[in-house]
């Protein structure tokens, strides 16, 4: 899982350029993503969160759900300003989402749920892509698979020491984790929707 993960990461910038170009078989990939993505947080992964967190687990969604558009304005902003706290600041934040994914494949695969490791590895596609849109048009092409590199690093040291790296104990932190990858994951959904729009 972890390296399938890691795979389609740089896939997503090729599925974005596969996208660009308007093919039948591009959209109807893109559209059975979604509606996967879409069927395991409906019936699976939010009613999880749900029952272990309550009404914190909506907070939590909504702080997964802004944290990306955050880090592409701090990218933007370290490109026009030359301000290196920015980039380093959206840097970790882009680390700390990749070790999170790292630590939730480990906890899901010890027992806790296959459903996470699935969304997990179908979403590094839509991150794939977002961070590619994000990094690429203002720093280039190098920058932007440097950036890919640097998010699978953090991806594996999440999955080698999820419980040395950010002390994971129990159902409730995976919890937490989980609330926050369904956040980032609706903002990649939104985001691409919103791109494929722009290119059709």
């Amino acid at each position: 899982m972890l390296l399938l993960s890691i795979i389609l990461l740089f896939i997503g910038p090729l599925l974005y350029q596969w996208l660009r170009e308007g093919g039948l078989a591009a959209r109807m990939l893109d559209s059975l993503i979604v509606a996967v993505l879409i069927v395991l947080m409906a019936f699976l992964l939010i009613p999880e969160t749900w029952s272990e967190l309550g009404y914190w687990s909506i907070a939590l969604i909504l702080t997964g759900y802004l944290v990306p558009g955050l880090l592409e304005k701090l990218i933007k902003q370290a490109a026009h300003t030359f301000h290196i706290v920015s980039l380093l600041l959206a840097l970790s934040g882009l680390a700390a989402h990749a070790i999170l994914d790292g630590a939730a494949l480990t906890l899901s695969q010890g027992g806790f749920t296959s459903s996470l490791s699935l969304v997990i590895v179908l979403h590094r596609f839509g991150v794939g892509m977002m961070l590619w849109m994000m990094v690429q048009p203002v720093f280039g092409k190098h920058a932007a698979f440097a950036v890919l590199g640097f998010v699978s690093l953090a991806t594996i040291a999440g999955y080698l020491l999820p419980e040395q790296v950010l002390g994971l104990e129990g159902d409730y932190t995976f919890s937490i984790i989980q609330a926050l990858i369904i956040g980032t994951i609706v903002h990649s959904l939104i985001h691409r929707s919103h791109s494929s729009g722009h290119n059709h």
